[in-house]
């Protein structure tokens, strides 16, 4: 029982900070404040609440853990493109264009693998 209300506690802490939109900060917020991304840069939050700054580049991720949420920093160009799977044989390419301080969510469920590609603007 009290394995289940810990559980409980934190998917609430999880999807109350989503909901939180841009200020979203998923981990320990002192941490976050001492290791700000620098200007040109992605962060990228994944859905094990961690982030990374990534510079210009091609990056990709397998989906596990899955993107939740990718923010351009500065002024930097941040294209994400996220398969995702619909059925047992249809996938779909989400696609994200973010510049200037954006942030944009992406699509947890079913989520096979994303591609971020960081230039400058």
């Amino acid at each position: 029982m009290e394995s289940t209300i810990r559980r409980l506690v934190a998917r609430s802490s999880v999807a109350a900070a989503l909901a939180v939109g841009p200020l979203v900060v998923l981990g320990p917020p002192q941490a976050t404040a001492e290791a700000p991304c620098p200007d040109g840069t992605a962060r990228i939050f994944f859905h094990d609440e961690t982030n990374t700054c990534q510079s210009g580049g091609t990056y990709s991720f397998d989906g596990t853990p899955a993107l939740v949420k990718v923010c351009s920093v500065g002024r930097v160009q941040v294209i994400v493109d996220t398969t995702v799977q619909k059925s047992r044989t249809k996938t779909r390419t989400d696609h994200l264009d973010l510049s200037n301080g954006q942030c944009g969510r992406v699509t947890i469920a079913g989520q096979l693998d994303s591609t971020v590609s960081i230039s400058p603007s």
